[in-house]
């Protein structure tokens, strides 16, 4: 075959498990955890997942990187892949402090007597009969969310979670992300070379602002870049697609759970089982979030960083605010 005919194959994968998936969404440290771990008590709801190539396979799409046929088959696969996978426990994770693994989830045993029951076909026909829901988290994955409707059409449920902006740097900035990005091997953010430095690709459209930035100032560029672009897709959502995505409020959801609960138990068609009692315990919710929180981290932001960013940072606030104000009026 020539090189030019291969150009003009266009690749499939017809023989998926065509189960539902679950994707929880939302920037960085936005509170995806807490609503994943929840979701993974309901009977047919799998423990969640954080596989980088599902965050991965849409930008390189979105970059011209890949084909969209490639792109579809690509995700395809991951999520069958990571299936299989967790119903023989392979590639699932053990690990006692990790949030994504077997004992921070709703259904902790589940996982050990998959370690012992047989693989290959048997597996398959397990998945067939028992029909899990296959539960994965993103990264401001709803900027992508139509590149993942043509991988999974009506299998898919996509959950977004809105965090304050402010709780989002701040947290972020407890990680380090600031001065990690592009230089700890552990962290795994995507990058590009501009004007020989690497930016993230979170950075893009702003290369200066986070070249130049001190690493606060860094997450106010890349926080306030995906806030717009998340928001951007948030308010272009439309049928069929629309009634497919739930919007979270995360400081409305630990305050008040039970009612967000309720929406997600007939958006998921399952209800939560008895790990959620054990879980709200350990993540304390409902909880009162301190009175003055909020106006502390911003100020300590805001005099941290210089006028240049804390314009940036302002208009953010006030975008933010307005789209609650909007979204509660709905």
């Amino acid at each position: 075959m020539s090189i030019s005919n291969q150009t003009e194959i266009k690749l499939v994968r017809k023989n998926t498990f065509d189960n539902e998936v679950i994707i929880v969404d939302g920037q960085g440290r936005s509170g995806k955890n807490l609503i994943a771990v929840l979701l993974s008590t309901m009977p047919r709801v799998e423990k969640m997942r954080l596989d980088s190539q599902v965050d991965y396979i849409p930008r390189y799409y979105s970059l011209g990187k890949i084909s969209e046929d490639a792109a579809i088959v690509a995700l395809r696969t991951e999520f069958d892949e990571k299936l299989y996978y967790n119903s023989i426990s392979r590639d699932v994770n053990f690990r006692l402090s990790d949030y994504t693994g077997v004992f921070k989830q709703g259904k902790r045993w589940l996982y050990i007597k998959r370690l012992f029951q047989k693989a290959d076909s048997e597996a398959v026909e397990r998945i067939r009969k028992e029909k899990p829901i296959f539960q994965e988290m993103t990264h401001d994955g709803i900027q992508f969310i139509e590149i993942y409707f043509k991988a999974l059409c009506n299998r898919l449920k996509f959950i977004h979670i809105l965090r304050h902006p402010v709780h989002n740097i701040y947290e972020q900035n407890n990680r380090d992300f600031g001065t990690r990005i592009g230089v700890d091997p552990r962290e795994l953010q995507l990058t590009y070379e501009w004007n020989d430095h690497i930016v993230p690709l979170m950075a893009m459209g702003h290369e200066e602002l986070w070249i130049n930035g001190a690493p606060l100032e860094r997450l106010v560029v890349i926080v306030e870049t995906m806030f717009r672009k998340n928001l951007e897709s948030l308010k272009a959502l439309a049928e069929p697609h629309s009634h497919r995505v739930l919007i979270l409020e995360f400081e409305q959801f630990v305050q008040h759970p039970y009612k967000d609960m309720a929406r997600l138990e007939k958006f998921i068609g399952q209800s939560f089982g008895t790990g959620v009692k054990r879980i709200l315990k350990r993540e304390q919710c409902p909880r009162i979030i301190p009175e003055g929180q909020l106006a502390e981290r911003t100020c300590a932001i805001r005099t941290a960083i210089r006028k240049e960013y804390q314009l940036i940072f302002d208009q953010m606030l006030n975008d933010y605010e307005k789209f609650i104000v909007e979204q509660e009026l709905e």
